[in-house]
């Protein structure tokens, strides 16, 4: 057995399933938040094999993309989706390799269905399951059900689907749908339809799938036929991603260079162009992207970037405070990066500097909480948030 295939299953799950459910069959899994752009790349450079992506974040995050899907199959991990953001792009993605489990994944396939508002629902990112508002892929199976059964006649049953239909994704409800189709369904009626949960009934699958797959070592270990990590630089339907993430030069280059500098990155890059004698910085500081630019290391520095802020912003909205370990990992990681032997040293020389030796100060407690947010999610069993309602779309 290979290291890769002792890595622990990533799973991606929101309101869809409860994790006990996740758990209860993937006892190793890391359960992760609803899956953001980038997030596939993140876990499969860390050697991950297996991946299970349920629920996905969308609207004022960028969402999981196809190609990220595909460079992470063509990597040779195993993707499987169901129940919501899993089903869509397992459905678009299923002719590269990517394994789709369940209902709705067929009925996004088969294209019964398309609009991803299908799936969408309103949850609370502390406690996402059960979900606020009913997905509209339920209404429809449960309602479809119960109308082979007599329970509800055909006519009444379109009625509360357009009434539901109606009604935007964070107000859809049992309640409000059959009440807008003024329709008086028995407390009979309405209990079958509340418990059918065809969401949750595809998760539940797709991790017995995993389950199985693991076991029975279903893994395509092979080596990327293109030289560059997941392809990410080849001919795709896709744009390579943004370094700047949407912000032009003139918004990002202040901060990303104050970056580069506390980082030490700057010395260590770019040493020979841009230090004098004594190790000061003597190049004005609008060159130092011209120069990165031209040794081709500026796209990775910004990506890198990118991510550093990201990790910030998350352990800040988690409530997050770094230990003494993560400070101490913090010193040490800039103390090798400024060639110096010690953390006081380091301050010792840029006492005549306080400006710099106040943001560097400041660097060190950011970069502390970003092996603080390593710490918290890429190696413990659960994720922490805190308390906050938000909305979602998720199957995007």
């Amino acid at each position: 057995m290979t290291a890769t295939m002792r890595m622990p299953p990533v799973v991606f799950l929101g309101p869809s399933a409860p994790a006990s459910d996740i758990l209860s069959i993937l006892p190793d899994a890391i359960i992760r938040p609803p899956a953001r752009r980038g997030d596939l790349y993140a876990y499969r450079i860390l050697k991950h094999q297996f991946f299970l992506i349920i629920d996905g974040a969308f609207g004022n995050v960028l969402s999981i993309s196809p190609r990220e899907v595909v460079d992470v199959v063509r990597d040779g991990a195993v993707v499987v989706g169901a129940s919501s953001m899993g089903a869509l792009r397992a459905a678009d993605c299923f002719p590269a390799g990517v394994h789709g489990v369940g209902i709705i994944f067929r009925l996004f396939k088969d294209r019964t269905i398309s609009a991803e508002d299908e799936v969408a629902v309103l949850f609370r990112e502390d406690l996402p399951f059960p979900p606020l508002t009913e997905p509209l892929i339920n209404m429809r199976i449960a309602l479809r059900r119960a109308t082979r059964k007599g329970l509800v006649r055909a006519l009444e049953a379109e009625k509360i689907i357009s009434a539901a239909q109606s009604l935007h994704f964070t107000l859809r409800t049992w309640p409000r749908a059959y009440q807008g189709a003024g329709c008086s369904l028995s407390s009979e009626v309405l209990d079958f339809l509340s418990e059918i949960d065809t969401k949750r009934a595809d998760a539940i699958l797709a991790a017995k799938r995993v389950s199985k797959m693991r076991e029975a070592r279903k893994a395509p270990l092979r080596r990327s036929s293109s030289s560059q990590l997941f392809g990410l630089l080849g001919d795709g339907r896709e744009r390579p991603a943004d370094p700047l993430s949407g912000a032009g030069r003139q918004q990002i280059e202040p901060e990303f260079i104050e970056w580069l500098c506390c980082s030490g990155k700057a010395y260590r890059w770019l040493h020979s162009e841009i230090t004098g004698r004594n190790g000061e910085l003597v190049a004005p500081i609008t060159s130092v992207w011209n120069i990165l630019d031209g040794s081709g290391e500026l796209e990775a520095e910004l990506m890198r970037f990118d991510v550093f802020k990201r990790a910030i912003s998350e352990a800040r909205r988690c409530g997050l405070r770094p230990s003494i370990e993560d400070l101490r990992q913090a010193e040490h990681q800039l103390v090798n990066a400024h060639g110096v032997g010690s953390w006081n040293e380091l301050l010792i020389s840029i006492a005549n500097d306080p400006s710099y030796a106040e943001r560097l100060s400041i660097h060190r407690t950011q970069l502390a909480l970003t092996k603080c947010v390593r710490r918290t999610f890429l190696f413990a069993p659960g994720q922490a948030t805190t308390p906050r309602e938000v909305l979602l779309w998720q199957p995007k």
